[in-house]
């Protein structure tokens, strides 16, 4: 390691995690960093920060500033392993529900964020020969992502957006989760085991057929299809 990169590493454990008496420099450094970090993980993590409280939330995200600093100039990069931060963090054991609340919510997050892609190609699954049918791979949309947990975590998030009171639909069972982009903004929604095993399925390249195709590519949920080419 060159000396400049060693100087550099030690001022980033200081600005985080270091004594700053006698630094008033510093000290105003390190409020400004963690303010951002505060800042752009309450901006991901609206529904843990209302669960949790103004003051549990910014002691949690000083501490994980410290053990988790940013790599990347950009800040919407930021925070994607906070769930297993408080999966962890021992303040929050009696909240089962938060890291999972917060994988949600980190879905959402990175569903915004994903690439575009063409729209589904339907002339040319009219090309494929219906013998041929049981070749297709379909393939999820880029900002797809489904997530399985054993807490109604579908109604909490619902429960706390903005204008509701905080009380869920329901309190207990487990949830399959489907989470997609509509015009730009995430949307969530919980699906029936079976339906959300096919996705699952889908996801992971396997073959997988159901009445509910049709259905989810006309949702933008399944955006393409890829086929072994025909021998002749």
């Amino acid at each position: 390691m060159s000396a400049l990169a060693a100087r550099q590493r030690e001022f980033a454990r200081r600005l985080l995690d270091g004594p700053v008496d006698g630094e008033a420099g510093l000290a105003v450094y390190r409020a400004s960093v963690l303010s951002n970090f505060t800042t752009a993980l309450a901006a991901t993590y609206p529904v843990v920060l209302r669960l949790v409280g103004e003051s549990f939330f910014a002691e949690a995200a000083r501490r994980f500033a410290t053990a988790h600093p940013s790599t990347s100039g950009d800040l919407n990069q930021y925070g994607d392993q906070f769930p297993a931060f408080l999966a962890a963090y021992p303040h929050a054991a009696s909240l089962p529900y938060l890291p999972d609340v917060a994988r949600l919510e980190w879905a959402c997050h990175e569903s915004e964020r994903a690439p575009e892609v063409a729209p589904f190609d339907f002339e040319a699954l009219a090309r494929i020969e219906p013998d041929r049918y049981g070749e297709l791979r379909f393939s999820l949309h880029p900002s797809v992502r489904l997530m399985e947990s054993a807490h109604p975590v579908v109604a909490i998030r619902e429960a706390n957006a903005p204008g509701r009171d905080g009380t869920p639909s329901r309190a207990e069972g487990r949830d399959f989760v489907l989470v997609r982009r509509v015009d730009g903004g995430a949307v969530v929604s919980s699906l029936d085991e079976g339906e959300w095993r096919l996705l699952s399925r889908i996801g992971g390249g396997e073959a997988a057929f159901d009445d509910s195709l049709a259905r989810y590519v006309s949702q933008g949920v399944i955006a393409g299809f890829t086929a072994p080419p025909c021998e002749r």
